[in-house]
């Protein structure tokens, strides 16, 4: 089907706009309500009206039809409510996004982004899907590829800003006609008219033919061979999906016998907290009588050499779920009044030495981190207290995952948020007395001698990078 031309009304749109605020404030005088401040000037808007064609004219004609939240969008910035767009901005995004995933992969997702085994149970279809965070799904989709490292990065500060400067707000007059036609831009390139692509696809298959082929050895040679060439961060996705796969009652042998003869070389892959993961959720089984699971996570785990990777006792499954709770919590609505509760739980769990154990250190670290340096918007001033206790607690281990953390793009791009950058170089600062390894030194050294804009990209300087691998 050819593709209608374009019918330009830009000035009969800009008429509308300028009589349709006249008409409203009159009438909002005629009642005696506000008028000032109510809608943002019309120059504001017009800016939006300028820009639209071209940049909804990157999505494909055939899905604008079903872009309900696009049109809303321009009616709420026509008629100056520059806070409702913004919504409906995400709005769009967050079901275009929706729609990825269950195209996609329905349980690789739910496998990446949900470490509760109890949880996960209840996430089985797409409709389950409104049941996960908007902010979790924006990481799940990051996880497993459906968003790249700057679509992520992107898409996080609109979320960031939606929550603070939407309608839930009154501070829409801090918004322009720019930002939002830009918003609305990098939706439409990274999510609503972008597929997955690289990696990503290269995992559907994977797990396609895990699920529904009969692989022999040439096969599964093929798989292996494309494994190493992921992404360390999908390589955990990966890692979490199959042994979730594998240790569900409801597979069938097939699948398992496939899984065998791929899940050694992604072990082999995956770093050592994804490893540590799978340790947790076998003493998880363990203390929920999952007698079943349990089997097949030793099953599972012994296959790949992986039994010293389990938890020396039940301390680690109780700070797992104590570091997640609070994590969930910093990610989520209202954190600032959320966080304090779970972050003294957590600190009821530290032990009187200071001794985290390794299969919960490196998430421990980073929780802590994150929660300390803030979203862009402050710290949980109630909850500082805590961190500051756990902060104090480091040892050499700590510090070590500290400067490891620059490797992390969820991280990192926090760190290009606002405040959060000084906050980290102020961390860094404050362990340098503290630790006497050199190569932990040297790292602390770069990050307190970098400069705001350098610090999120550590991660990815060569220089770093040697420092860093030289543990």
């Amino acid at each position: 089907m050819s593709q209608p031309p374009i019918i330009t009304a830009q000035g009969q749109v800009s008429n509308g706009v300028d009589q349709f605020t006249h008409a409203l404030t009159a009438y909002l005088n005629h009642l005696g309500l506000p008028t000032e401040n109510v809608l943002v000037p019309i120059h504001e808007r017009q800016k939006v009206i300028n820009n639209l064609p071209d940049v909804v004219s990157t999505i494909e004609y055939a899905k604008r039809g079903q872009s309900l939240y696009i049109s809303k969008f321009i009616a709420a910035c026509g008629a100056g409510l520059f806070d409702a767009a913004l919504n409906f901005i995400w709005d769009e995004t967050v079901v275009s996004l929706r729609k990825k995933v269950a195209r996609f992969d329905l349980e690789y997702f739910f496998d990446s982004v949900v470490t509760d085994t109890v949880r996960r149970t209840k996430l089985k279809s797409e409709e389950d899907l409104v049941k996960i965070d908007e902010w979790e799904l924006v990481r799940g989709c990051h996880l497993t590829g459906i968003l790249s490292d700057i679509g992520y990065r992107h898409l996080d500060y609109i979320r960031d800003m939606r929550n603070w400067a939407s309608a839930a707000h009154p501070n829409q007059n801090d918004l322009s006609g720019l930002q939002l036609v830009s918003w609305l831009e990098t939706c439409i390139r990274e999510v609503i008219a972008k597929d997955p692509e690289g990696p990503a696809i290269e995992v559907k298959r994977f797990l396609h033919s895990i699920r529904n082929a009969i692989l022999g050895e040439q096969d599964a040679q093929h798989i292996r061979a494309g494994m190493e060439h992921l992404p360390v961060d999908i390589v955990k996705s990966l890692l979490r999906t199959i042994f979730g796969m594998y240790t569900s009652e409801t597979t069938s042998i097939q699948i398992k016998s496939n899984i065998k003869l791929v899940a050694q070389k992604c072990w082999a892959l995956a770093q050592d907290d994804s490893r540590f993961e799978c340790g947790l959720r076998f003493a998880t089984f363990a203390a929920n009588g999952e007698a079943a699971r349990r089997t097949l996570a030793h099953e599972f785990l012994a296959g790949v050499n992986g039994l010293g990777y389990l938890p020396p006792d039940n301390l680690a499954v109780e700070l797992s779920e104590a570091i997640t709770a609070l994590f969930n919590a910093h990610n989520g609505y209202n954190n600032f009044h959320n966080e304090p509760v779970h972050a003294r739980n957590l600190v009821a769990y530290i032990p009187n030495n200071g001794k985290i154990p390794e299969s919960v250190r490196s998430r421990y670290v980073k929780t802590i981190v994150m929660a300390s340096i803030g979203n862009g918007y402050g710290v949980s001033e109630m909850a500082l207290p805590h961190y500051r206790v756990m902060i104090s607690s480091f040892s050499e281990d700590e510090h070590k995952e500290f400067v490891r953390l620059l490797l992390e793009r969820d991280l990192s791009a926090r760190l290009s948020l606002r405040s959060c950058a000084p906050n980290f170089r102020q961390l860094a600062q404050s362990f340098m007395p503290l630790t006497t390894n050199q190569i932990t030194l040297a790292a602390l050294n770069m990050i307190g001698v970098s400069t705001d804009p350098q610090i999120p990209n550590l991660g990815k300087d060569s220089g770093y990078l040697r420092i860093i691998n030289s543990f």
